[in-house]
């Protein structure tokens, strides 16, 4: 009874209420993560007529799960490449001098900066 949606697996699971007045029903949305899959279980709000109805009700929620961790990925995977900071040239916090490093007999060794002086604001 269980279903694949978009690379994961969303098992439902009905249950008949005590009293016999409709049913109950929760989903189980498994994800593999490379050696392990893992499950996690959704309770499913509110009661059902019938058994399909809660099953219905439990694939859908179940794809809601689904979307929303794709889209929580893809919305962490542009926040995380806009952030990046470009690589640059200028000197670091060092001495006084921004020296980079000392050689032997000669005193700081530095960084040279760009001919263009607009060019350090980039």
């Amino acid at each position: 009874m269980a279903h694949r949606y978009k690379g994961r697996l969303i098992d439902p699971h009905p249950y008949e209420l005590a009293d016999g007045s409709g049913w109950s029903a929760e989903v189980y949305v498994a994800e593999d993560d490379g050696d392990e899959t893992i499950d996690t279980q959704y309770l499913i709000q509110g009661t059902f007529p019938t058994k399909e109805a809660a099953v219905q009700a439990a694939i859908i929620s179940g794809k809601r799960v689904v979307e929303k961790a794709i889209a929580s990925r893809e919305i962490q995977s542009v926040i995380a490449s806009e952030t990046k900071l470009p690589s640059t040239y200028r000197h670091g916090l060092g001495r006084v001098t921004d020296d980079v490093g000392e050689t032997p007999g000669r005193g700081p060794v530095k960084v040279s900066g760009p001919d263009n002086p607009e060019e350090l604001y980039k």
